[in-house]
């Protein structure tokens, strides 16, 4: 049996299937833009971790301890030396 091009029920499936692709598109671009946003929030949040270690470690250099706190980088040398 040969589908008509006028068939009602087909211009109905297809009818819901726009709408379903349109619904689908719009939710991934919704998580789209909180995904960016929280890429943005952790970007925010490493920067200021950032900012607050540096700002620490030279409170030390000035108290004449510099091992009293370590940067970000040091934390993670040490942690590969006691692996290997």
């Amino acid at each position: 049996m040969l589908k008509e091009k006028n068939d009602p029920q087909r211009k109905d499936q297809l009818i819901l299937i726009i709408k379903t692709l349109t619904k689908m598109h719009n939710d991934i671009v919704l998580l789209q833009e909180a995904y960016m946003s929280c890429q943005q929030d952790l970007f925010h949040e490493k920067w200021k971790y950032r900012h607050v270690a540096r700002t620490l470690k030279k409170c030390a250099k000035r108290l004449g301890e510099p091992d009293l706190v370590m940067s970000e980088e040091e934390l993670d040398a040490q942690i590969r030396r006691k692996e290997n």
